[in-house]
């Protein structure tokens, strides 16, 4: 499978996952993907248009959401291969990318995304490791998962819920199952890029006075970040 597909894929994936955290912000809306969502008003204007018609709001970080999903995309790839394992890592893909900008949006990690989601991802990979007789990754995967959720659930306690909630520990999960699949290093790597990311981030905007020393801030985009990072570093190191 040539990067070019596989960059296709995960292009389609972003659009896909920029509808599907419009429609889980609202309660009440069905997740239906590529439609076109305008995320100010919730009205489908297709992706052909620019501009919403009811609302009046311009495409502007939905190509941004696409071109990033793409390039991740191709890095999985390159780590995992052309193999069953790309369904589940790309279904990943696809999931976090949407809690990421659900985040960005409301500081909310929907929880009838997430935890849907990610029992499903988890049960694409462990088919997918299976079918590629790779039971011991699955296995390291299952107790990433319960250790970075752990570790979660001690910060959280630390941290009382400030600037780190109770979804941003439900999120570890799938991360922590993803990154540990390929390497305990991975894992590790995943933890220290997202220290790395929110500490330059906050710090960047506390420089430049978007925000102040106590405004709270998103932890879940990086911790996707970081998780994205680890998996694809994974594969440039191994080649």
């Amino acid at each position: 499978m040539t990067n070019a597909v596989v960059g296709a894929l995960g292009a389609a994936l972003g659009l896909a996952a920029h509808d599907l955290a419009i429609g889980a912000l609202a309660d009440d809306r069905p997740l239906r993907p590529l439609r076109g969502v305008c995320p100010g008003c919730g009205y489908e204007r297709g992706w052909r248009r620019v501009r919403c018609p009811e609302c009046g709001r311009a495409i502007r970080r939905e190509p941004v959401v696409t071109v990033v999903s793409a390039l991740v995309a191709v890095g999985f790839a390159n780590t995992v291969g052309a193999t069953w394992l790309l369904v589940p890592f790309l279904g990943f893909l696809g999931l976090s990318t949407a809690l990421l900008v659900t985040d960005l949006e409301a500081y909310r990690i929907v929880d009838r995304l997430n935890i849907r989601g990610t029992l499903a991802a988890a049960a694409l990979l462990a088919a997918s490791a299976l079918a590629v007789s790779d039971p011991a990754g699955l296995l390291r995967g299952l107790a990433g998962a319960a250790v970075y959720f752990a570790g979660a659930v001690i910060l959280w306690l630390v941290v009382r819920g400030r600037g780190f909630g109770a979804g941003d520990v439900k999120l570890a999960v799938q991360l922590g199952l993803f990154t540990a699949f390929v390497s305990w290093t991975a894992l590790a790597w995943a933890v220290f890029a997202t220290a790395m990311i929110g500490g330059v981030v906050a710090v960047g905007l506390v420089a430049t006075g978007a925000a102040g020393m106590k405004t709270e801030l998103p932890y879940g985009p990086p911790m996707i970040l970081g998780a994205w990072l680890a998996i694809i570093l994974a594969g440039l190191t191994s080649a």
